[in-house]
């Protein structure tokens, strides 16, 4: 059996969020703007996704953008064969914050939201000290 680092268990939750987060925003799609819209070419806006489901939709584009910075980290720290405390604890730092950081921007929860953004951008800052402090500086 392979084992998995803390760190891939991480890019695997992250996976997670952001396929649960299209889910999310789809299903409201379609409860709102109706199956016709949903299987349309979209390109008129979505009749009566609301605020929420403009939440929804820019969530899952800052969660893909999130996830953009996260996996050249996990990468590198795979292949350099890093994994200590800081790749470690911002990782799951990371990934934490990044599941909290659905519900608080659905539902409009502007100071937490951007708490739980902040603090996981700044845990990526975090993992790659730990992969500079295990290479570069070793």
């Amino acid at each position: 059996m392979i084992e998995m680092s803390q760190e891939l268990w991480a890019l695997f939750a992250m996976f997670g969020i952001v396929a649960l987060s299209i889910l999310i925003q789809g299903m409201h799609l379609g409860a709102t703007a109706g199956n016709p819209y949903v299987v349309s070419d979209r390109s008129e806006p979505p009749p009566g996704d609301g605020p929420v489901g403009g939440r929804l939709s820019r969530n899952v584009r800052n969660q893909v953008e999130g996830m953009i910075l996260f996996i050249p980290l996990v990468l590198v720290s795979e292949l350099a064969n890093v994994s200590n405390g800081w790749t470690q604890w911002g990782a799951l730092v990371f990934i934490c914050a990044r599941a909290i950081y659905v519900p608080f921007y659905a539902f409009a929860v502007a100071p937490l939201r951007t708490m739980a953004w902040t603090v996981g951008y700044f845990s990526l800052f975090a993992y790659a000290w730990g992969i500079l402090s295990a290479t570069y500086f070793a």
